[in-house]
This record gives structure tokens, C-alpha cells and sequence, in this order.
């Protein structure tokens, strides 16, 4: 296998332009956990157990007291590889037509392996999306082979309080209490942390439940009159008058693994996360194996600087010998503060 460094799409223009294929609007996890590049392919994870403790007062001349430090614990965790790459019948069409014209197909040609970039570049952000709705589901990245089983599981640590289920389900909707759930949540998580989670990503489902029941429509037409119907804006009003965090998204967003269409967060669960400015948890890319012959060969302008992300080549492979078209990355989601988390199954 050998990266080609002669053809008509160059790997850094291949590169570039695989950076700026946008992300799809609907996936949206990254405002949760940001996406940060690296200039290596393992990082340290450096989780502190923070204590609200206080200082204490004392008489004039009276002993100092000697406090606690927080517990801290560093991990190393390795980057895995994330790639896609297409084996490409219509590139190997046009090279013949172009072989058989003298060359005078080269737009067709370029085109192709740029179609193919994208289209790459959008199954890795899949991937990536994914992952991320993976560890808001259960605090912990699971990678699985191809027939199923577990290669790889970074369990982030989320204290086992943080899940919770409703004792009623949010679905029955005539007898369900999603107020009195959720403010007896948010009280273990102020105790838990110090402060209250930003806001909730839930799905259509749950909101649905939540606009028709019969708990909330009378809790709503106690702030804002009695209503026959309860909206998103009167919801809203509602969470907001008592104090409880908003709903920050209704999130849908599904992709197809192996065939199957596959839901990024889970239907029935209520996720929560902390508030802006407390720290969380990243999306980090790393620096990818196909960056680093980039960054080494003569023949390319890739820094090391910008090597980490995402990067695009064409490869040929022989005999028999067949040129296609490669993305490759390194990366994972990252929980730094995993009590920051936690997880309502609701339905």
C-alpha cells in the first residue's frame, strides 16, 4: 500500500479539503464535548474528585486546621484509529477513459476522488457522533469488531448514582411526575457537585410525554393560566419557574450501522450535563499514522503542527494493482469529569 504523491488530487489538497466538509447541522453533540486537536495519538486524562469543603473559623491565637486535598487520578488512554477509505470502480472507469482519451477527462476524474473524500469524511463524523452519544448514554466508549464483540472500552468512571430510572415511567403520562423526578435529581447532583446541571438533551418521545402530562399541564396552569394544551413554550416557563435545568435539545438524530438504522442517544433516557464554563469532557483528535508519512514525506507541506485530525489520500494497492481513496483519523470522546454526567432512564 502506498499513498500517491503524483496524481491528479495531492494529499495535502486532499486534506485540506476533507477538513472543511461541514458537519451535518443535526449533529450537534460537539457543543457537549468540543472537539480538540492534539500533536500526538495517546493523551493524559486527568480526573480530580472535587469536595465543596469549607474553611473554618477560629479564636485569636487558636490552632490552624489542616484540610483535605481533592483526589486526583491520571490515566493514559490511546487514541484509536477511525478511517473509511472506498475501493473505487467508477476511479478505475475514468482512468481507463482516461488512459483511452489522451487525458482529456481530468475534471471527471478529479471529481470522483473528491466525491469519494466526502463522502468518507462524512461516515468518520458519523463515527464520531456516535461515539459521542455513546459514553452521554453510559459514561464509557465501547468499540466493537466487526462481528460484535468489544475491542476496546474506556469506562470513564461515572459514579453509579449518576444513573437513575423514574419510578413511574414519563410514558404513562396520567399518573407520571417528571417535575418531582427531576428537582429530586437535580438535588443529588447539587450535593454531588456543587452546582446544577446546565441543561437536558431528551428526545421527541420524552418531550411528547412531557407536553401531554397531566402532572405538568396542571403545574403549567399554575404559572401561566389554565391551558387546554401545554406548548414547548409553556414548558419552558414551567421547568424555568421552579428552578429546574431547561431543555437544551431534542436530539433524533440516527445513522446506519452495518445496515441498521441506529439512534445516537437512546429513546427512553434524559441526559444531563453540567453548566457552561464547569469542565466536562472534549472530542479529541489526534495525529493518525496517515499524517505522520504525510508530515515525513518531502514531496508534501503538512506540518506536524497541523497534522492532528482528520486527512485524506489516494492509495494504491497491487498487484492487482487498484488506486483508491482513503480519510483516516485518530480520536475519541473524552469524559474529564465524569459526576458532571448523569443519566435518567424515563420511558
Amino acid at each position: 500500500m502506498a499513498i500517491v504523491y503524483d496524481g491528479p488530487v495531492l494529499p495535502d489538497d486532499l486534506t485540506t479539503f476533507v477538513r472543511q466538509v461541514p458537519v451535518p447541522a443535526n449533529y450537534v453533540l460537539n457543543s457537549v464535548l468540543p472537539d480538540v486537536h492534539v500533536q500526538t495519538n495517546r493523551i493524559d486524562v486527568g480526573q480530580i474528585t472535587r469536595t465543596n469543603r469549607t474553611a473554618r473559623f477560629r479564636a485569636y491565637d487558636g490552632a490552624l486546621h489542616v484540610g483535605q486535598r481533592d483526589v486526583s487520578q491520571v490515566s493514559t488512554v490511546t487514541l484509536p484509529p477511525l478511517s473509511d477509505s472506498l475501493a473505487q470502480g467508477e476511479l478505475e472507469r475514468l482512468k481507463l477513459e482516461f488512459a483511452r482519451t489522451g487525458g482529456t477527462n481530468q475534471a471527471a476524474f478529479v471529481e470522483a476522488i473528491y466525491n469519494d473524500a466526502e463522502q468518507l469524511t462524512r461516515n468518520v463524523q458519523n463515527r464520531m457522533e456516535l461515539a459521542r452519544g455513546d459514553i452521554l448514554s453510559d459514561g464509557k466508549f465501547t468499540m466493537l469488531s466487526a462481528n460484535g464483540e468489544p475491542v476496546l472500552e474506556a469506562d470513564w468512571g461515572v459514579p453509579a448514582g449518576n444513573f437513575v430510572t423514574t419510578a413511574t415511567l414519563w410514558s404513562t403520562t396520567a399518573t407520571a411526575d417528571p417535575i418531582s423526578d427531576i428537582n429530586t435529581w437535580v438535588t443529588y447532583y447539587i450535593g454531588l457537585n456543587g452546582y446544577a446541571p446546565g441543561g437536558m438533551w431528551i428526545s421527541r418521545q420524552t418531550l411528547n410525554n412531557l407536553l401531554v402530562n397531566q402532572n405538568i399541564r396542571t403545574a403549567a396552569g399554575t404559572v401561566l393560566g389554565a391551558s387546554l394544551m401545554v406548548t414547548r413554550t409553556t414548558l419552558d416557563a414551567t421547568l424555568d419557574q421552579r428552578g429546574l435545568p431547561p431543555i437544551l435539545g431534542v436530539y433524533d438524530s440516527q445513522v446506519d450501522v452495518d445496515g441498521t438504522a441506529t439512534r445516537i442517544l437512546p429513546q427512553n433516557k434524559v441526559i444531563f450535563v453540567p453548566p457552561a464554563g464547569q469542565p466536562f469532557g472534549r472530542t479529541v483528535w489526534g495525529v493518525s499514522a496517515t499524517a505522520l508519512e504525510l508530515v515525513n514525506a518531502a514531496v508534501t507541506d503538512l506540518s506536524f503542527e497541523d497534522a492532528a485530525g482528520i486527512v485524506g489520500v489516494v492509495e494504491k494497492v497491487g498487484p492487482p494493482y487498484r488506486e483508491f481513496t482513503f480519510v483516516d483519523a485518530v480520536g475519541m470522546p473524552v469524559l474529564d469529569n465524569p459526576r458532571g454526567l448523569m443519566v435518567a432512564t424515563v420511558a
